[in-house]
């Protein structure tokens, strides 16, 4: 029984997005940081508890522990806190990726996560609050905001609610809510890191729409260092015609534009060709790449 219901989580975990997979992740970080919480205080009988790690209190603690800076958003202070955020996350995730790629969102996500960090530490002492930040809430921010910078005329509809009306009026109500907490100092610090995500989400969205995902291809440059290259069984040998055919392989995305375009030209050329001589004027050569390229 255990083991089908494992199997069943490992099977959606591994067929889900990044906004599933995001999920997963918080959830079991929750409680594997509970269970080990539990046996430093009652078996190890120890004061350091996993919050003091990896929470983000303050410049002078990044110092000694800079990775709090990303793993504050992974923690949560309780299961309600955790519940919300994941709610939260779920459907704006959705919303992402019906026009974005799962690595877009991830991108998103984790940089909203680390901005929404430097604007507590950065407004720290102008508001004086010494709680520690928990939670993904700004990474989640970061997320909604890139959509209200996207389409701000999104319409959507929340329950009890008959009418649909736009993604923006819902940014509204969050950015107000966020401010108000701020000047009743009711957790002003996460409000303020709700902020951070906030914009940077909004700003981001708007150099990503011009192409520049400058973030996102460092993630991926990252992710190619950690990748395990396999290693063939195989002996290989030279072959001219195979040399040839890698050496038109893209080295990366302006490369594969550039060549995109390039060929789009030499098909646009052959095509007028034809259209002012017919097919029998093709040299044996551009027939070939036409047959090629209508493969």
């Amino acid at each position: 029984m255990a083991n089908n219901i494992l199997d069943d989580l490992k099977l959606k975990y591994s067929s889900g997005n990044s906004a599933t997979k995001l999920i997963y992740i918080n959830v079991v970080v929750f409680f594997t940081l509970l269970i080990i919480d539990f046996v430093l205080r009652t078996i190890v009988n120890s004061t350091i508890t996993t919050t003091g790690l990896f929470a983000l209190s303050s410049f002078d603690d990044l110092i000694v522990r800079p990775w709090q800076i990303l793993t504050y958003s992974w923690l949560h202070g309780n299961l309600f806190h955790l519940i919300m955020n994941m709610v939260l996350l779920y459907f704006v995730g959705q919303m992402f990726l019906q026009q974005f790629q799962n690595r877009n969102l991830v991108t998103f996500y984790i940089f909203g996560g680390i901005a929404g960090g430097i604007f507590f530490l950065l407004f720290q002492n102008v508001f004086n609050y010494s709680h520690l930040l928990v939670g993904a809430s700004a990474a989640v921010y970061a997320v909604f905001f890139a959509m209200i910078s996207y389409n701000p005329k999104m319409p959507v509809r929340l329950l009890l609610i008959p009418t649909s009306f736009p993604l923006l009026y819902v940014g509204y109500v969050f950015i107000a809510f966020d401010v108000y907490n701020i000047i009743a100092n009711q957790n002003a610090g996460g409000s303020i890191s709700h902020l951070g995500g906030a914009i940077f989400g909004y700003l981001y969205m708007k150099q990503f729409e011009r192409g520049n995902d400058f973030l996102g291809n460092f993630i991926f440059r990252i992710e190619e260092l950690f990748k395990k290259k396999e290693k063939s069984t195989f002996k290989t040998y030279k072959n001219t015609s195979s040399t040839s055919s890698r050496s038109n392989v893209p080295k990366d995305d302006y490369d594969f534009n550039h060549q995109k375009v390039e060929k789009q030209k030499k098909i646009d050329v052959i095509l007028d060709k034809i259209s002012r001589s017919g097919y029998e004027s093709l040299s044996k050569e551009e027939k070939d790449f036409l047959f090629r390229e209508g493969r």
